[in-house]
């Protein structure tokens, strides 16, 4: 029996999804799926981990010798434990989640702000000019838009800045 067909195994005999397994090991659920297909080894120091996880020795999960039982050997109760899943925590929750919603609000005050001047030039070019050409008329549009971003990256910012402070009242 492969260390793959071990893996797999051991995990659904704990009744063990391979997100629940990647999760605790820390490793993707894709790393997981390799492992019991065979794709790929773990390497050595997930060995340890996995062995306890499943209750069995890193010596039974290494070994492919035909005398090795197909089943995971018991061990004793007091080593068993259930896995520890860990639980998710939401981006806004990290100590540092604040720094998005604050540059944003920066950058679209910035932005609105800077704006304004080229909205100036263009507005008095428009009135200087007895008949404007149609680009003339089009690139008052780009204030205008950048004014939109500008209000997006703001409200953004304030809505980022809000969740941050609901999860750490949580």
């Amino acid at each position: 029996m492969t260390i793959a067909e071990k893996l797999y195994l051991c995990r659904k005999a704990r009744g063990y999804s391979q997100e629940a397994m990647a999760e605790t090991l820390g490793v993707s659920r894709q790393t997981v799926s390799k492992w019991e297909t065979g794709e790929t080894l773990p390497e050595i120091g997930k060995l340890r981990p996995l062995a306890e996880a499943f209750g069995v020795t890193t010596d039974w999960l290494l070994n492919d010798d035909e005398g090795y039982p197909y089943a995971p050997p018991r061990a004793e109760a007091a080593s068993v434990q259930a896995l520890p899943i860990r639980e998710k925590k939401s981006f806004f929750s990290r100590p540092y989640a604040w720094i998005p919603g604050a540059v944003g609000i920066i950058y679209g005050v910035f932005l609105g702000v800077g704006v304004i001047p080229f909205f100036i030039a263009v507005r008095g070019a428009y009135r200087d000019i007895p008949d404007p050409p149609a680009m003339l008329k089009g690139i008052l549009l780009v204030p205008v838009v950048i004014w939109i971003v500008a209000l997006v990256l703001i409200s953004l910012g304030i809505w980022m800045l809000v969740k941050y402070k609901k999860a750490q009242k949580e």
